[in-house]
């Protein structure tokens, strides 16, 4: 075989659940690193004897080649068996030099390479690009797993309507409803259907003004209560996230302005998603609601206060992923998984956030989340 140019020959090392690239193209889950290589298309693995019947079975390598094949050379040759001098021995025997590697390839890596004499370039994208448009089958494995957020915070609906309120917080079972407890029984409900969640949110009152805080302690009613669920299939490893806010007991009529202002950018934003359309049209559709509505961002009192994170993301394989969704963005085409996901954060009145996942068709879009959001289903009585 020639020389290959870097962009045709394509590298990582790396475990199957730690890098999605890698399971991408290959569906192979190891919790231990093994090697892929892409030359023109072509997909090759070597693992060690461990894995290879199930890499045989399993992947959708072209080749699944045994590193035992390079280990006897390497123990002829008086070399040590790493997977630096592994990869090395392989790319010698295919006359390749240049090799892409994706943006975070492990330093030591590219160091011992670059030291057996080959030339090491980092991807300054997307490794795998294709990997932002879904296929509908992609699409339904996300389904599948919004289907179990769905039921999840569906059983946390149930429990507020049982609840009780006591000095201004939510009791339940004879005591107070807390953050903790209600992560708890979530994780419960997502493990019983393979999902696995981790900083999964739910912050209410004044927890609820910062979007990251995932939440502690009592949950105060008659407040917003921010509930951002985003698990993975532990099989398919592929993502969903939906966020809800809901409130138990009467609330000031602010609470629920707030509320219906981001539910009508979120609708605003929603409805303009459509292949070719620049995603960030979909970012300042929500601006530019809340201004007209009359809610202002900017820093006060040394915190940022409004609307003042992106309006989405891509989700697949990463919770965070391409294409991203805010003031700067890219086309929007067929096969994106996107969030719509505004919100609204000031201190002293509480943070609310609605989010739903829409799946860009080549007509429109098909929207992933059905957890109903109107006012009379999220302020439960």
């Amino acid at each position: 075989m020639g020389e290959q140019a870097a962009n045709e020959v394509r590298l990582i090392i790396a475990s199957g659940e730690a890098s999605p690239d890698l399971y991408y193209k290959t569906r192979f889950l190891t919790p231990d690193p093994y090697i892929y290589i892409e030359i023109q298309s072509e997909k090759i693995i070597l693992v060690n004897d461990l894995e290879i019947d199930r890499a045989r079975k399993e992947s959708t390598a072209d080749r699944v080649l045994p590193t035992r094949d390079w280990e006897k050379k390497l123990s002829s040759a008086g070399k040590a068996l790493s997977s630096v001098n592994i990869v090395s021995a392989f790319l010698e025997e295919e006359k390749i030099k240049n090799i892409l590697v994706p943006f975070d390839f492990p330093l030591g890596y590219a160091d011992g390479l670059r030291k057996n004499g080959f030339n090491i370039s980092a991807s300054t994208g997307p490794f795998f690009p294709e990997r932002a448009f879904k296929s509908p089958e992609e699409a339904k494995m996300i389904r599948s797993v919004q289907i179990g957020v769905e039921e999840a915070l569906g059983e946390i609906v149930r429990i507020l309507k049982e609840s009780t309120i006591r000095e201004g917080f939510i009791h339940y079972g004879g005591r107070v409803l807390t953050s903790e407890a209600v992560k708890s029984i979530l994780k419960k409900e997502m493990i019983g259907k393979s999902l696995l969640g981790e900083h999964t949110i739910v912050a209410g009152g004044e927890q609820a003004c910062d979007p990251h805080m995932e939440g502690e302690g009592p949950l105060p009613a008659h407040l917003p209560i921010v509930f951002d669920i985003f698990p993975h299939h532990e099989s398919t490893r592929y993502f969903a996230d939906m966020t809800r806010t809901l409130f138990k007991g009467p609330v000031k009529n602010v609470h629920r302005e707030l509320y219906e202002a981001v539910l009508e950018a979120q609708k605003k934003a929603i409805s303009l998603a459509k292949p070719e359309e620049e995603s960030r049209k979909l970012h300042q559709a929500v601006v530019d609601t809340f201004l007209a509505l009359g809610y202002q961002t900017g820093e006060k009192n040394g915190r940022m206060e409004g609307f003042f994170h992106g309006t989405g993301h891509g989700v697949g394989l990463e919770i965070h992923e391409a294409p991203r969704v805010g003031k700067t963005g890219e086309l929007l085409k067929p096969g994106h998984v996107i969030t719509v996901e505004p919100g609204l954060y000031y201190p002293g009145i509480g943070g609310v956030r609605i989010e739903d996942m829409l799946y860009i068709t080549n007509t429109g879009f098909e929207n992933l989340t059905t957890f109903p959001k109107d006012w009379g289903t999220v302020a439960i009585p």
